[in-house]
């Protein structure tokens, strides 16, 4: 199971079509209103209404979803869910109640994923992937081989100092990336290895500087 989140009008959808090689009509769209939802095709879009309706409906969304992950209905689907958390908190009850809904259902769903991935303009960004290296056979329309050097699981920062030192490190992300400083004709990828390699030496003397007081410490107490 996959699921992609992210704002509104952020293309989602195109990229998980584009991503998946899946036609408009593996989409099933959740209706404002409805509790219905497709278990049959391959991906569902607009989970968040189908929150909304199940609130409504006075079920408690997270425990619902709960039960339909432990009965495996959405094994090898891709859940697309707007994210409807950002901004001021509303003051209507059952859009506060929709809001911290689709938030617990959410955390729910990224726990049994085996992909999360949050698209930002366009631009997908890997939060979770359960099978790097394992080619994502369970996932609907992807036969993609699997990783020579598959990169440990880490966030942020870690996973690019992981992913250096297991030699998977990958910097076309930052192709199209500004870093508001191209002196000396230094494309996004070179100043982001630029300042890749300065933070590693850094981490390198913390450490060793580190390394050194606490052996330090140890010869006192002794």
């Amino acid at each position: 199971m996959v699921l992609i989140i992210g704002g509104a009008y952020q293309g989602k959808l195109d990229y998980a079509k584009e991503e998946y090689g899946i036609t408009d009509s593996d989409v099933f769209t959740c209706e404002e209103g409805s509790t219905a939802v497709g278990f049959d095709e391959k991906i569902v879009d607009h989970f968040e209404r189908y929150v909304l309706a199940l609130i409504k409906a006075g079920q408690v969304p997270e425990r619902a979803v709960g039960m339909q992950l432990r009965a495996n209905r959405y094994k090898g689907r891709i859940i697309i869910c707007d994210d409807i958390s950002q901004g001021v908190v509303p003051m209507d009850k059952t859009e506060r109640a929709w809001r911290e809904g689709v938030g617990r259902t959410m955390v729910k769903v990224a726990q049994q994923a085996d992909k999360v991935v949050r698209v930002f303009c366009g631009i997908p960004v890997v939060l979770k992937d359960e099978a790097a290296g394992e080619g994502d056979q369970n996932l609907v329309g992807d036969d993609s081989a699997p990783e020579a050097n598959p990169a440990p699981k880490a966030d942020g920062l870690e996973a690019v100092f992981a992913a250096e030192a297991n030699g998977a490190a990958d910097m076309t992300p930052f192709k199209n990336f500004s870093f508001g400083n191209d002196e000396n004709g230094l494309t996004p990828e070179e100043q982001f290895r630029k300042m890749f390699e300065k933070m590693k030496a850094e981490r390198k003397e913390a450490k060793e500087k580190a390394a050194k007081e606490t052996g330090g410490k140890t010869k006192s107490e002794k």
